[in-house]
Formats: C-alpha cells, structure tokens, sequence
C-alpha cells in the first residue's frame, strides 16, 4: 500500500460511514477547537479518496480523525477559518473495508489516554512559563475556573500526587486535598493515619478541624456576609459552592452570634416580657416552665386577606419544592412568605401586660440556624407562687364550708363515702377513667401543676439531659419535642382542660394518652441496678423496639469512650473477624474512626442498647 500525506481543502473532506466511533463523537469539540486556534492540527487525519468522475472535484471520507473535522467545521461555522483551511491528511490507496475499520478502530484503541495527574503537572508548567490562567483556558477551549482548580490540583503535596498516580487515591480525594497548601498538613492526614476513614468528607474534616462548617446553625444564623464583613475568612476549595466552605474563626462567629441574639432579645424585653433567656440547646428549649396561653385578637380585614393569601401560597410553594427541591427562586419566595406569615400571626396574638409582668421568653438557635422564639413562659418559682395563690383561695373555701355548722371528723367520713362512689361508677365507665386519667396527666406534664385532680397519680418525667449531652441530637428526642410542641399548640387554658379532654375524638385521646404515658418511662441506668433486669426489657419486647432505628455507633458518641479492646469485638461483632484483623496493634485514636466506617452500613448495637432475643441471635451469628 503505497499512501501519500496531502494538504487538503476542509470542503473536500466528508464523514465516513465506516468509522468506528459512534458514541460520543462530538465530545469535547469546543475544546479541541480551542486548541486548533492555538496549536493549528497537531495530527494528520486518514482518508480515502470517493471515486468521483473526471469533472467532479475531489472528495474524500475521513476514516480516522472525524472529531478533528467537526473541530474544523465548528470553527467554519464560527467563521474562524474559511472552506479552503488546508488539512493535513494521509490518503490511504487502494483501502478495501475490512482495512478501513481496521485503521478507524487502531487509531481509536491504540492509544493511551494522558493521566490527569499529567494534565495537572502540564499546566503547572505552562503558568510557570508565564501564561495566565485565562490563556491557558482559551487555548484549552476550558473555563478559567477549570484551569484555577487543575492548578490547584497540580499544587497539591508530591508524596500525594505519587500515590493518586498509583491508582491508591481517587480524584475526589485528591480534591478534598485542596483545601490546604500545607504539604506537611495533607501528609499527616494521608500518612499518619494509615486505617482511618479516607473519604472525601473525612479528609475536609480533618484538615480543618478547628474550623466551623458553614452548615454549622451558628454559621448560618450569621451568615457569610456578615461575617466576612466583620473580618472573618471562610475557607473554600475551588471544587467547594458559595454555599459551602469553612468559617476560620470560630471565636468571632461566636461574639457575633451572641451579638445578634441579644439585639433579639432586646426586642423582646421591649414587648414588655419580665425577662428572656438566650439558650444554645436545640432540645425542649422550655422544658421546666409553665406556659401562659397568649389571647387571640382579630386583625384588620386588609390583614386577615393577606395572611389567607399568604397561608394559600405557602402551600404552593411547599408543594412545588417537593417535585423540585432545587428550585433556588422558589426557596427564596418561601423564606419570603415563611418569615411575613410569622408577623402576621405573631400580631395574632397578645398577652396581657399583667402576664408578661411575670412571665418571659426563650431564644435559641434551630438547627437550621433560624431563631427559634417562645414567649409565654413561667420560672417554676413564679409557677410555684402562682400554685399557693390558688391554692389559698381554695383554702379560704374550704373554710367557709367547716364553719358552716358541720365537724372536720363528719367532713372526713362523708368525703370517705363520696369516694368510694366516686371509684365504684368511675371503674364501670371506661371512657370517663381515661378522661380523668388525662386530666391529671396533662396538669402534670403541660402545666406542671401537681395539684387540681382527685386521683393520686403522679407522673415523674426524667429529665435525660442531665443523664447525656448529646441526647438533643438524638432521632428519637426530636420526635418526642415535635410531639410536645404539637400539643401544646392545641391545648386550651387550664380552666377549660376538663371539657376540652372530654369533647376530644377517641383517636386524639387515645394519641395523647399514649404520649403523656410515654413521657414518664424511666430506663436509665442507675449504678447499683442490674442491667436488663428490669421492667423496661418487657416493654422493648412488646413494642418490637429496635435501637438500631434510633441509635448508631460513632466515634465521639461510643468508640471514644470505650476500651481498645471493646472496639475490637464490636468490629468482629458487627462486621467480621477479618475486618477486625488489621486492626490489631494500632493505636486507640487510629482505629476509632475505622470503627465508625466499618460499623455505619451494620445494624449492631452495644449490649446495653439490644433485647435478650437480639443479644442471644448476635452471639450465634458471630460463634
């Protein structure tokens, strides 16, 4: 086969049926255009000659090179160069088919793709001879953000880069990387902790640990503008959105977070409220405190309208980002709404100047970094006042009736006699025992009046707070405060329980009985007690609970405070004895975090936290 290389005219170069390339022929055109512009055709095309007559002009099917020619013909259309652009091209003579796939498929398969830790060394070098990042992204038909990251890439420590090449470390690892110039930061994150998590996330984490994320509520209860106003510095990579990155200084974020809380709470000491607390935890914020029911007052008609209008599209908008959760107009117009629907409803209500002169309020953060406000509360010294109060004018009744002629020892024997009525009809009519039941549950749990009903049931509520400091992040805490505050909304002032109780549904009754139930239960170890010997074992069994729902093993939580050992035989436990095997020999603070990696995906439990069934079918599993 005898070939022969040409200079031919772009307009005498058409596509070829026989090549190989189908999928993805058009990819990255822009860019090797690009590169024509700068570089012209680097590498001759193959083609074979159309048989055509003598007054035809040549024409010629491009077997190899079909996306340099579509380059071509982008910059045609561009009209960076014209028809007659002068190609170079190797004719091929004499090609029969099974040739012409052949050579289609050898330049197709033939080759090697560059390494991208190559790409990212070869525009280090190119900005080191001088030629800005905007340049090299013109030449490259790329975006100058695409070369900034490649740079960034390229600058990431040598020791890194040998192991990302070995095929030991993927591109989002290297990524994450970037956060830092630091070599000696990177190493000791890769290096140093041979059997810790290496997930992208992880690497952030440890790479700026002393550092705020900017999901953190603190974070974005200020805001990144305002921060960055007041001189702080947030910490992006430039693989990192807008909306990401890290706050670099923590003890700022935190005076201008409690710079922006007492503005709030000076607005509400100026409503008139006797005093207002500022609260970080998220959990049951008043927990403790009695509540006074605001008065419900009529707005304007112009008012009314607009909160209806208001309420109407809240509901649209809800509905919207359901099927489309990335809608970012869509959630701003809802923040909109959300935050004018709030001072609408807020003008709803009203407490008495008398009321707020005894009661307060709380403010903390939620964890979406929103202020969270409760207005209405009571100190349980104000609430204890408040009992004695009411309990002396009850008194003062009572004594009215013993002066009116009959004796304390008669008062005591018919009281006796009512009462044995009072249980004999009360236990032959179900559904007014339960509404008893519930009056003095709710006074004890809602109102925390411990007084004002006949039946000598007294609920105790553990307060888990003190028993853990990170209950409030629990799944099942925030459950329990959705359910409380749900209730609280609905109940009516303490005079009107009674008849609000029994005029409730069986199914709320029911509900709320069940939850006034649940909130006494007491499971906490206490020392001296024997574990899962206790009533609390027969209660998980009937309920089918499962901790695994509720409950998972992480580092600071558990594997931080246990023993080395421990740790070993939950990895064997949960996971198996070859996972557990390279553990062996390292350090506590080297296995903790491969722990919670190898443990997340498992639904295993410490022995405290399982049932006798769960326990006995764990140690099957693993013998």
């Amino acid at each position: 086969m005898s070939n022969a290389l040409r200079m031919i005219p772009l307009e005498q170069l058409k596509p070829c049926k026989a090549n190989v390339r189908k999928t993805q022929a058009t990819a990255d055109i822009d860019q090797l255009a690009a590169s024509i512009v700068a570089n012209g055709v680097l590498e001759n095309l193959i083609v074979c000659r159309v048989e055509a007559t003598s007054d035809e002009p040549e024409v010629f099917e491009v077997i190899a090179g079909e996306r340099r020619r579509r380059a071509l013909r982008l910059l045609l259309k561009r009209k960076k160069i014209d028809v007659a652009y002068r190609v170079p091209c190797l004719v091929l003579k004499n090609a029969d088919a099974s040739q012409v796939t052949e050579l289609s498929l050898a330049e197709n398969i033939v080759r090697a793709p560059l390494h991208p830790a190559d790409q990212f060394d070869a525009f280090a070098k190119l900005r080191k001879d001088g030629l800005p990042p905007e340049d090299i992204a013109a030449r490259f038909g790329l975006t100058a953000t695409v070369v900034q990251q490649r740079l960034k890439l390229a600058a990431v420590s040598p020791r890194l880069m040998a192991v990302y090449r070995t095929g030991d470390m993927t591109l989002e690892q290297m990524m994450a990387f970037t956060l830092t110039d630091e070599h000696s930061a990177q190493e000791a994150v890769w290096f140093d902790n041979p059997f810790s998590d290496r997930s992208p996330q992880s690497i952030r984490r440890l790479l700026t640990k002393s550092l705020v994320d900017a999901a953190d509520r603190r974070a974005l209860f200020v805001g990144a503008v305002a921060y960055q106003q007041a001189g702080g510095v947030i910490l992006r990579d430039l693989f990192q959105s807008e909306s990401e990155g890290y706050f670099t200084d923590s003890q700022l974020l935190d005076s201008l977070v409690a710079e922006k809380l007492a503005k709030e709470a000076e607005k509400l000491r100026c409503e008139g409220w006797s005093w207002v607390e500022m609260q970080e935890s998220t959990y049951g914020p008043a927990s403790g405190f009695g509540r006074i029911k605001p008065q419900e007052i009529t707005l304007s008609k112009r008012d009314e309208a607009r909160l209806a209008k208001l309420s109407e599209r809240y509901d649209q908008l809800i509905s919207v980002l359901e099927e489309d959760g990335e809608d970012t107009s869509v959630a701003g117009e809802l923040d909109n709404v959300t935050e004018e629907l709030e001072v609408l409803r807020t003008r709803k209500e009203t407490w008495p100047d008398e009321d707020k002169a005894r009661a307060g309020a709380i403010i903390n953060l939620d964890f979406d970094g929103s202020l969270n406000v409760t207005r209405g509360l009571l100190k349980p010294e104000h609430q204890k006042i408040h009992e004695a109060e009411e309990g002396a004018l009850s008194g003062s009744a009572s004594e009215e009736r013993t002066v009116s002629g009959y004796s304390e020892s008669l008062l005591v024997d018919l009281s006796a006699h009512r009462t044995a009525a009072l249980r004999e009809v009360l236990a032959s009519k179900p559904v007014q025992a339960m509404t008893a039941l519930l009056h003095v549950l709710v006074l004890r749990i809602f109102f925390f009046q411990e007084t004002g009903s006949c039946l000598r049931i007294s609920p105790e509520v553990a307060d888990l707070k003190n028993a853990s400091k990170t209950i409030g992040e629990s799944k099942a805490a925030l459950a329990l405060v959705g359910r409380h505050n749900g209730w609280v909304e609905r109940l009516p002032e303490i005079e009107q329980l009674w008849s609000w109780l029994s005029e409730l549904s069986a199914e709320d009754r029911l509900e709320l009985l069940a939850y006034c139930i649940a909130v006494t239960v007491d499971a906490l170890h206490r020392p001296g007690e024997p574990i899962h010997k206790r009533s609390e074992d027969a209660l998980a069994r009937v309920l089918s609970l499962d901790m695994a729902d509720w409950w998972r093993p992480t580092a600071c939580a558990f594997f931080d405070r246990i023993k080395k050992e421990q740790i070993l035989t939950a990895v064997e436990e949960g996971v198996s004895r070859a996972a557990m095997q390279p553990l062996v020999g390292r350090k506590k603070n080297q296995i903790t975090a491969r722990a919670e990696e190898l443990l997340a995906p498992t639904r295993w439990l410490p022995e405290p936290l399982r049932t006798g069934v769960e326990s006995s079918s764990l140690r099957e599993a693993a013998e």
